[in-house]
């Protein structure tokens, strides 16, 4: 198992490290707020303008919902049009994404974190705590009426399961115990133990924020929905030979310079 996420770390470091321009000092151990990023800190680094970045060869079977995605082909394209809370910088360590900083209790179960004022979707909405909330609770909670039927194999795995859920000593199987909205910028998230590698494992696709009215579309990631991105690429077009992103003119961060092509192997 541990093999396992480790490697979902190498993935999502290979492609933080080429996507994303570093200058964050990583939070330390237990208890301090990270400080706010600079205007150049973890941001989208802008390809060569005067390079054409050639297509890349991806499967057909492409899910853009990274909750449910399965392949690295799904993932790295969620990867470029969808953000988390936090991410991966060059150097391993968790950048400020979403989420301009965070503070963490010194038992280590509780993590506060602020989310900046300029984050919205690529249709302009604003991703608020209780957004954040929503997919939480959509990848925790059986029960949410934006789960579907996907079993989650991410949370599971990383978590080690799902809302309800009781072991053999009648404790919550699950590391973590709920999220809630603190106040109108900041969200908790509540341990019933402690994750040490908490803030990495939230940097990875599987966990980054989505639109709960587009997911409420159903049949969200495929083909045939509407796509809205929280991160620095958006979904320009979506046909049977592959997919083309642009900038997302909405996102917080730096815009990327031109496009990338997918086409189908």
């Amino acid at each position: 198992m541990k093999n396992q996420i480790f490697s979902r770390f190498s993935f999502v470091f290979l492609f933080v490290s080429l996507l994303i321009l570093t200058a964050c000092q990583p939070a330390t151990a237990t208890v301090t707020e990270e400080a706010p990023p600079t205007e150049a800190a973890g941001v989208a680094t802008q390809p060569p303008a005067q390079a054409e970045v050639p297509p890349t060869q991806v499967s057909a079977d492409i899910n853009l919902d990274p909750a449910l995605a399965l392949d690295d082909d799904s993932l790295m394209i969620s990867g470029y049009i969808y953000e988390g809370l936090v991410r991966l910088g060059a150097d391993g360590e968790p950048d400020p994404a979403l989420a301009e900083s965070w503070v963490i209790s010194d038992d280590q179960l509780d993590y506060i974190f602020t989310l900046r004022s300029s984050a919205t979707f690529s249709d302009g909405t604003q991703i608020t705590p209780d957004i954040v909330a929503e997919n939480f609770n959509r990848w925790f909670d059986p029960q949410s009426p934006l789960r579907g039927s996907g079993d989650y194999a991410a949370w599971g795995r990383i978590f080690l399961g799902f809302l309800g859920e009781k072991g053999a000593d009648d404790r919550a199987k699950s590391s973590v115990d709920g999220i809630q909205k603190v106040d109108v910028n900041t969200v908790l998230i509540h341990l019933n133990r402690p994750v040490p590698d908490l803030l990495k494992y939230l940097a990875d696709p599987a966990f980054a924020i989505l639109s709960p009215a587009a997911l409420a579309s159903g049949n969200y990631g495929r083909q045939d929905s509407t796509i809205i991105s929280s991160g620095p690429y958006q979904v320009s077009s979506w046909t049977d030979a592959g997919l083309v992103l642009v900038a997302n003119p909405n996102y917080w961060g730096d815009k990327p310079a031109g496009s990338l092509n997918f086409v189908y192997k």
